[in-house]
């Protein structure tokens, strides 16, 4: 035998027995392994916050990374696959990723075994955009070889592309014309117009207002139903996402459940499995099919509002076809470039004509003209019933005038209208947010216009920061209360009808010149608090407020004033009644160091499990103001919209208020604020 063949059989011989003692001596190696999972490759500052581009996402919904953001608009990630075994191997993986900041828990333990927690298949996590794909295979492995996966995706919203979020597409909103037309149609069917002129009759309204009602809750039906995947019905979350790759045996994939292959679909009994727990907590986890990943990465987003992309003024948000559009401009209307690019509306106040109350026919400015008390008093004693114009608060019919955004300062100025003339209103004014979002740290910086004089009289104003359930068509219903609400506009208290459903769900700042204290009789067990004389201090009252709607699920139902201590600070929770459908905290806060600076900041942290409130001068100096969790009421978890607003209140809504809205001046001149930062993290 020559020396050439010796060196072969002696290579061979050396192969042979490696793999020998590599299959003795690892036999219970995994049969593969990944590792190495990056899953943003090309985006390299994930230690800081990621801002969404907010530019077109009112109609395509918010999209993690856009093109302006990334090239291609996706996040690239890649990872290494290793087969550790004798033989070739068909592999397949999918990625996976989970809002993690504002999630409910994947899991709840009994008898030494984890559940899966009822909530978590209503965490926002997803995949794939387009869900059919499932997992992917990779290329075949041979013996001991390995591979690197590049690839991509990007975090959208209606991840699982369920069919409760789809609609009718349209890119430039209802105009004139299709509500024209709308009318038209109607006026051609002789049956529909029928019931529209009894409708009419009903209401005691013009043929003409009734027909321009119906013709617009027309054309919003015909929204609701089409085959466009409305992303923007359930907007990713802000907060930070955790990134998880599944590599499995190809043979393997349909083993696993179909709500986890495929996060369109669902198990038979119609829930959906939570990918995260499933992998991390559940079955599997020790599936030796699978193999798990965790990146190491996490990719925290904020949104930041413009409030110079202009005001958009919806026509399906008119009650009456008697508004006036002569104020309509570049940066404020209900053109399609505005139905596109802004990012706020102009809001209107739901207001009851039938409400009025015997106010006195005076002007003034409070704050400006140092009104005093001996004034409020000498006015409120000046004016019979017969002199006093029996009266309600308003809503513009000139969108547009007190609303302004300018886009080279990026602030939005609204303000209340004085009066130079009869007949005197008190109007409100506000915008919202077009863009909804679930959970998340809202900040609003905005500068309010003052509310109470030097002698401390209040100007009748009521300076609100709210959240405000976005839509009330049912792909925005909240989850389910046992027992019921009782819808918002139901006044009947024990004797309502509770809802297991509703749409309706409300988070507020209100900020009033009114008592800390409730009225004595609410107290009932819980001690009296210190007298406290509202009228003669600077403070006005925070009002922190969630609209639960009285379910009476949560295992402590607040009934009058029950005390809940937070970081040794007391918050006096209080409900008017059992069946009052929200509960406030008030908290008294200097006004002039609210009111006397160019703005100030109020938080909203609205979470599955909590919400408080914060406010200061500043992003990092805020303190805490309220705080109610899931123990006292229940949390809405359906999408929401900011609202900031400068409207007038009823003073008998925050009994015992030291001033009476009916005898407070009618404005003299407008009062101003603006709107200068909206941020969600």
């Amino acid at each position: 035998m020559n020396f050439g063949k010796k060196i072969a059989y002696y290579s061979v011989g050396v192969v042979a027995l490696i793999g020998l003692i590599v299959l003795i001596m690892n036999p219970f190696a995994k049969d593969f392994t990944a590792d190495n999972f990056h899953p943003f490759e090309n985006y390299h500052n994930s230690d800081s916050a990621f801002v969404v581009d907010l530019s077109s996402a009112v109609n395509t919904g918010i999209i993690i990374p856009t093109v302006k953001q990334l090239p291609g608009g996706q996040f690239v990630f890649s990872f290494r696959v290793t087969n550790n075994k004798i033989g070739s191997r068909k592999l397949s993986y999918k990625i996976y990723y989970q809002n993690e900041t504002y999630k409910s828990v994947e899991f709840e333990e009994a008898n030494g075994f984890r559940y899966e927690h009822p909530d978590a298949e209503n965490n926002f996590y997803g995949s794939w955009e387009n869900t059919g794909i499932g997992f992917k295979e990779i290329p075949e492995l041979g013996w001991y070889g390995s591979e690197v996966i590049t690839d991509s995706f990007r975090i959208v919203g209606n991840p699982r592309n369920e069919e409760k979020y789809y609609g009718l597409e349209t890119k430039h909103g209802v105009s004139a014309a299709d509500i024209s037309r709308m009318i038209g149609t109607i006026r051609q069917d002789a049956v529909w117009l029928g019931d529209i002129a009894q409708k009419a009759k009903n209401n005691n309204i013009p043929l003409d207002e009734q027909l321009y009602r119906d013709a617009l809750y027309s054309l919003n039906e015909q929204y609701q139903h089409g085959t466009a995947n409305q992303r923007w019905k359930r907007n990713p979350r802000m907060g930070s996402y955790r990134f998880m790759l599944v590599v499995t045996s190809t043979d393997a994939v349909q083993s696993l459940p179909v709500s986890v292959r495929d996060i369109s679909q669902t198990e038979t009994d119609g829930h959906c499995i939570n990918p995260f727990y499933y992998f991390l907590y559940g079955p599997g986890k020790t599936d030796k099919n699978c193999d798990v990943t965790v990146a190491g990465e996490e990719l925290k987003v904020i949104a930041q509002f413009d409030p110079g992309s202009g005001v958009y003024v919806n026509p399906l948000e008119f009650k009456d076809n008697r508004n006036d559009t002569v104020n309509f401009c570049k940066t404020c209307g209900s053109d399609s470039a505005l139905f596109v690019d802004a990012q706020f509306a102009q809001f209107f106040h739901s207001i009851d004509k039938n409400v009025t109350m015997p106010m006195i026919p005076m002007t003034a400015d409070v704050v400006a003209d140092h009104y005093t008390q001996q004034q409020y008093q000498e006015n409120a004693d000046k004016f019979t019933d017969a002199q006093r114009i029996k009266d309600g608060f308003y809503i513009t019919n000139r969108p547009c005038e007190t609303v302004k955004s300018d886009p080279l300062t990026h602030e939005i100025t609204i303000f209340n209208p004085g009066n130079d003339s009869t007949p005197y209103r008190k109007e409100h004014v506000g915008v919202k947010t077009r863009i909804g979002m679930t959970y998340g740290k809202y900040r609003v910086c905005v500068r309010f216009p003052e509310m109470i004089s030097e002698d401390n009289v209040w100007n009748g104003l009521v300076n609100a920061v709210w959240l405000l359930y976005q839509d009330n068509a049912s792909w925005n219903s909240r989850g389910a209360c046992e027992g019921g609400f009782i819808p918002k506009d139901d006044m009947r208290g024990q004797y309502a009808d509770r809802k297991n459903i509703q749409n309706y769900s409300e988070i507020d700042f209100e900020l009033v010149k009114t008592s800390r204290n409730w009225p004595k009789e609410s107290y009932a067990a819980v001690p009296q608090p210190e007298p406290y004389d509202a009228a003669n201090n600077r403070d006005i009252v925070v009002a922190c407020t969630n609209w639960d709607l009285a379910c009476m699920q949560p295992e402590k139902h607040v009934k009058g004033v029950m005390p809940l201590m937070i970081d040794n600070h007391r918050f006096d929770l209080h409900r008017w009644d059992s069946w009052y459908q929200a509960i406030t905290i008030r908290t008294p806060e200097d006004h002039d160091d609210i009111y006397k600076r160019d703005y100030y900041w109020y938080e909203i942290e609205w979470t599955p499990e909590h919400i408080a409130w914060r406010i200061g001068p500043e992003k990092d100096q805020l303190q805490l103001v309220g705080y109610m969790d899931k123990t006292v009421t229940t949390i809405p978890d359906n999408q929401m919209i900011v609202v900031v607003t400068q409207e007038f209140h009823d003073s008998e809504w925050w009994k015992p208020a030291p001033f009476n809205q009916r005898n407070i001046p009618y404005p003299k001149s407008p009062m101003v604020g603006k709107v200068l930062a909206v941020e969600v993290e």
